[in-house]
């Protein structure tokens, strides 16, 4: 795919969820080899925080992503005072684990807004402008699990689903404009997404650090990938997951005692995480039927019973 190249040293780069964990460690290394890095989070304090950390003249907004109106204020802030963003890194994201039966409402709303519609409305807010310019590039962080599925975590999985399937589609629709859209598909990361999941000692070895990560991401800028995963061959297992039969994969699951998502996790450890979840949530209302569209639907059953009766 051609692109416009875009020199690090002068350009502008967006964040989110920079605060911490992948995103901190992506706007460090922005930062580091010469962009101008805007640190965007869900509450300012902390974002102010890791710009300050950071330094390099970097800046720290709050931004709940999942708030297209508060996207676009806080894009035409930044192209005001810095100048034309020609870097995205969508990174924000929340994983809730649990079943989904005991999963609240507004627990996946949230993780859908985050994880799949903030990447919507950077892409329907930015493309635009990058388009008029000839040049911009999306690294869109989604995760492994968006090639394949977890039970405990099924709405996260659903959600990273998405993102990847938007990237890629996107990605397709944009040739020939030199703007780019690249997928970072992690595996399990030394983040809070993980804290108090019960991983095997055997298996936090295969744990990845976001510094990893971030060098994956960054390195997107060179030739503009498709997907890459974090660490390499991510990508390359995860699509072979796709022939392996059900009953072996069900086995192996077993055999290493895949499920623990389903299992109790340790609640304290994974408070301070869960909480910034909780405060994310909108709406959390199980959804009942309206009375007068539920008369509507009966008396459409009923007609209907009453034609295929009639047709018999």
């Amino acid at each position: 795919m051609r692109f416009t190249p875009i020199p690090l040293d002068g350009a502008v780069a967006l964040v989110t969820g920079g605060a911490r964990g992948i995103g901190f460690a992506i706007a460090e290394l922005l930062a580091q080899q010469g962009a101008t890095v805007v640190v965007a989070d869900l509450y300012q304090p902390d974002a102010i925080e890791a710009a300050t950390r950071i330094g390099h003249g970097a800046l720290g907004l709050g931004l709940d992503v999942g708030d297209d109106d508060a996207y676009a204020a806080v894009v035409e802030a930044v192209e005001l005072a810095v100048g034309p963003i020609d870097i995205v890194v969508n990174n924000a994201g929340i994983m809730p684990v649990g079943r989904v039966l005991e999963e609240r409402y507004g627990v996946a709303r949230a993780t859908m807004e985050a994880n799949f519609w903030s990447h919507y409305h950077s892409y329907r807010i930015l493309a635009p402008r990058m388009i008029a310019r000839g040049r911009g590039h999306f690294i869109n962080v989604t995760s492994a699990g968006g090639a394949i599925h977890s039970p405990g975590l099924a709405t996260y999985v659903a959600s990273k689903h998405a993102a990847t399937g938007f990237a890629r589609g996107v990605r397709e629709e944009l040739v020939g404009t030199g703007v780019t859209v690249s997928v970072v598909m992690p595996s399990a990361v030394q983040t809070e997404l993980v804290s108090g999941i019960p991983f095997k000692r055997w298996e936090r070895r295969g744990i990845v650090t976001p510094e990893s990560v971030a060098q994956r991401a960054v390195g997107t800028l060179r030739r503009r990938p498709a997907v890459v995963g974090a660490p390499r061959g991510t990508v390359a297992a995860v699509r072979a997951y796709h022939i392996v039969p059900e009953w072996l994969w069900l086995l192996g699951r077993r055999v290493v005692g895949a499920d623990r998502t389903v299992q109790p996790y340790d609640k304290t450890a994974r408070k301070a995480y869960d909480t910034r979840i909780e405060v994310q949530v909108r709406d959390d209302e199980v959804p009942v039927p309206d009375e007068a569209l539920e008369h509507d639907y009966q008396t459409q059953v009923s007609d209907e019973g009453e034609r295929v009766a009639d047709e018999a």
